[in-house]
C-alpha cells in the first residue's frame, strides 16, 4: 500500500509559502504625517478594520523621510 501525503496526485502547483506577517512600521517621531497616519490605524485596529490597517501600514511605510 503507498501513502501519498505531499500535493495531490496531478497538481503541478508547488506548495504555498507560508511567510508570518510583517509587522506594523514604526511612525517617524514628530512628523505629523506619520503621526496622523498612525492615529487612523490606531481607530481601524480598533474597529476590526484589516484592510484598512493594512493600507495605512503601507502609507507609512512608504511616507518619504530624509536616510530611511
Amino acid at each position: 500500500m503507498h501513502l501519498n501525503y505531499g500535493k495531490p496526485k496531478g497538481t503541478m502547483a508547488p506548495e504555498p509559502l507560508v511567510t508570518p506577517p510583517m509587522t506594523d512600521p514604526e511612525p517617524v517621531p514628530h512628523c505629523d504625517v506619520c503621526g496622523a497616519l498612525a492615529e487612523q490605524q490606531s481607530s481601524a485596529r480598533r474597529a476590526h478594520d484589516m484592510s484598512r490597517v493594512s493600507d495605512l501600514n503601507i502609507e507609512i511605510r512608504r511616507h518619504p523621510h530624509e536616510g530611511r
